[in-house]
Order: structure tokens, then C-alpha cells, then sequence
């Protein structure tokens, strides 16, 4: 995917139709897509006043799907529990279970990206550390650093999508 380019408002249009493909591949009602969209848009805005985002195409998107997700938990009808029906526990042997799935997901998916960047990925979201020093550490740009991060976001989302929506 390419990086948005960096003249304020053509980023930010950018950002708005992968944003707007993103959505449509989730949601089937067009009105509704274009709702998440502002929506997600507006609280993007909304945080820049507030604080710096680093990464705001990677914040856009994950505003976007915790909004669809809502949008999904909203949905779910709501069933009443009877006082002689005890609620469903769920066994911590299946909390393990799905805790494994999600992390050979994970691995698997990350496997799947060039080593590169998968090495930035790492570094960024599991050491915790800057772009800038991400960048000195291994030679290249920030900005070739914010397009790795980009692609493999990008390329989580897409292999991992379907694990959130079902709740997985």
C-alpha cells in the first residue's frame, strides 16, 4: 500500500478512501460506511487536538474497526438469563486454547511478511520503540520505517480480521 502523501489535506484524503475501502469490505450498507467513516474521521481529528499521533493512518484504521465492532456488538440480541439457568463459564481451557490460536495467527501472519519488516513491526509494537530510533538502529528512514509499519499493519488487518469479528 502507498504511503499518503505529506500535504495535509491530500493525506488526509488519502487516509479517507482507504479508510472508505476498508469499511466497505465489512459493512454492506453504504450509508452506514459512510457513517464509520465521519465517525472515525472526527475522532482522529478529535485526538490530534489532544495529543501528537505518531502513526494516524495506522490510529485512523483501528478507530475504524473498533467502531465496526461495535456496530457488530450492537447488533447482537440481547437474551435474557432466567435466575434458574446459571450463565455460561466459559472453561479457562478453551480461554487457553483461543489465546494459542490468536498467537500462531499471529506468528503465522507475521511469517508472512519480508523480514525487514517484520524486524520494524517488532521493534515498534513489542519493544516499544521510537521510529526515529528504529530508523538509526537499522540504517534507514524514518519514513521507510512508516512504510514498513504501514505494509505490515495493512497485511495484519487482512490476515487477521476474521479472528475479531467472530469474537475469536
Amino acid at each position: 500500500m502507498q504511503q499518503a502523501p505529506d500535504d495535509g489535506q491530500g493525506a488526509f484524503d488519502a487516509y479517507r478512501a482507504a479508510l472508505r475501502a476498508f469499511v466497505a469490505r465489512r459493512v454492506d450498507d453504504a450509508a452506514e460506511v459512510e457513517d464509520l467513516v465521519q465517525e472515525a474521521c472526527a475522532r482522529l481529528v478529535a485526538s490530534a487536538r489532544e495529543r501528537t499521533v505518531d502513526e494516524p493512518r495506522a490510529y485512523l484504521f483501528r478507530i475504524a474497526a473498533n467502531l465496526i465492532a461495535d456496530r457488530h456488538r450492537r447488533a447482537l440480541p440481547v437474551v435474557p438469563l432466567s435466575p434458574e439457568i446459571d450463565p455460561p463459564v466459559r472453561p479457562v481451557q478453551e480461554d487457553r486454547r483461543r489465546v494459542a490460536d490468536l498467537q500462531a495467527a499471529l506468528e503465522a501472519a507475521l511469517d508472512e511478511l519480508s523480514p525487514r519488516c517484520r524486524e520494524v513491526f517488532v521493534m515498534r509494537r513489542f519493544d516499544e520503540r521510537g521510529t526515529g530510533e528504529i530508523a538509526r538502529a537499522l540504517g534507514i528512514s524514518p519514513r521507510m520505517v512508516q512504510k514498513h509499519l504501514t505494509h505490515a499493519v495493512a497485511h495484519l488487518y487482512d490476515r487477521l480480521a476474521h479472528l475479531m469479528e467472530r469474537g475469536a
